[in-house]
């Protein structure tokens, strides 16, 4: 038995899952654990769609070239996953494929491309940290200056959190400038500077913001010198307030005192030990690396998503990944989606901290997987062909 949809169907199918990705991004700031965020995630939309699509027998889908590819890439990871026996990596897997049909196939790209939305976004994350910060810097949980090591939701860590805050704000910037919103753009990217610089005391997502703006002053000065003076002017207000509370606020400045923590020697470590298990396979899901850093202590992870996916998974899903992200950049530019400057903020973070993109929902589905998907969305295939 096969089933139809009508306009209303569709329409009604659209309005759903909208709904439910809007629920599962917001269960990140309201939600206290991942397993609660999980099951928002499997009981509003991955469930619902997979019984969408087998009802339907794939005739709710369309094939583009960035669909092949994706499903290309999820492929190669099963058969890692296979290979290894890992059947938790291939339930993961699945989570992920449902995600990326959900977000490319069923919810209306209107509203997440709408620059209300973006603007909502971008305050809402900043909202949250810095309600967060001043909660707990007055209840004591942490003294006036101290680094937020953990906020209360699901998106908790500072790292993955300050990524989020660049990568919202890079949604928001089309919008500030095509509605002449000078003064918003303005307060937000000092409040973005002082979530990053003085709550979380986090690099990344400072890095990133950095070569947003830079690029962004390229490309406008490029296309618009009004537009590109003013963007450029901005960048150097924001790295002159940088240089002033790195000076004088002792907290931004121990950013800089850091160094790089340790990431050269753990990149190049991971680096000989993939070249030693094998540059194309990898040296598989469960590897740890043995090595000992300077000062003590052992590698956690990457802390970098492409070399993640080198080490774990092998060259041949880290070049078809990398081409399925140099493709969502050159599509979103093409068509002048914001998504595209969200997904280039994400990815310039996700270069200094960043894990293996296959797991349960987490910040990597937010920072990388939801752009990606809107991009390539069908709506802007029309040329796609539909399983009929």
């Amino acid at each position: 038995m096969t089933f139809s949809l009508d306009n209303a169907g569709r329409k009604s199918i659209q309005t759903y899952f909208t709904v439910s990705t809007l629920l599962f991004m917001v269960s990140f700031l309201l939600l206290p654990t991942a397993k609660m965020v999980n099951n928002v995630y499997y009981l509003l939309t991955a469930l619902p769609a997979l019984l969408l699509i087998v009802f339907m027998r794939g005739r709710t889908l369309s094939i583009t070239p960035s669909t092949l590819g994706w499903s290309l890439l999820l492929g190669w990871f099963v058969f890692v996953g296979a290979l290894e026996g890992d059947l938790q990596f291939l339930k993961h897997v699945l989570y992920v494929a449902l995600f990326l049909v959900v977000i490319s196939q069923f919810v209306d790209p209107r509203f997440f491309n709408s620059p209300l939305f973006s603007r909502v976004l971008f305050w809402s994350v900043a909202l949250y940290v810095l309600s967060s910060s001043v909660f707990y810097w007055l209840t004591g949980h942490y003294a006036f200056g101290e680094r937020v090591l953990w906020l209360p939701a699901r998106m908790t860590g500072p790292i993955y959190t300050s990524m989020w805050i660049t990568s919202c704000f890079a949604l928001a910037l089309p919008t500030w400038f095509s509605q002449r919103r000078f003064v918003e753009l303005g307060i937000g990217l000092l409040i973005a500077i002082f979530l990053m610089g003085f709550a979380l005391q986090s690099r990344s997502g400072l890095a990133a913001l950095v070569v947003l703006v830079a690029a962004c002053s390229i490309l406008l000065a490029v296309a618009n010198k009004k537009a590109g003076l003013l963007t450029f002017a901005l960048f150097v207000v924001g790295i002159g307030i940088l240089w002033f509370l790195t000076r004088d606020i002792p907290q931004i400045g121990q950013l800089l005192a850091r160094g790089d923590a340790l990431r050269f020697e753990i990149w190049s470590t991971l680096i000989s030990e993939w070249n030693e298990c094998g540059i194309w396979r990898g040296c598989g899901l469960a590897h740890q690396s043995q090595h000992i850093l300077t000062g003590g202590g052992g590698i956690l992870h990457p802390h970098n998503i492409f070399l993640a996916l080198g080490v774990y998974t092998g060259l041949v899903s880290l070049l078809i990944f990398a081409t399925l992200m140099c493709l969502a950049l050159y599509q979103a530019w093409r068509q002048r989606n914001p998504w595209g400057l969200y997904l280039f903020a994400s990815l310039v973070g996700l270069n200094f901290d960043g894990s293996m993109l296959i797991g349960n929902p987490d910040e990597l589905w937010l920072l990388v997987l939801l752009p990606a998907a809107l991009i390539i969305h069908r709506h802007n295939h029309p040329s796609g062909r539909q399983f009929s």
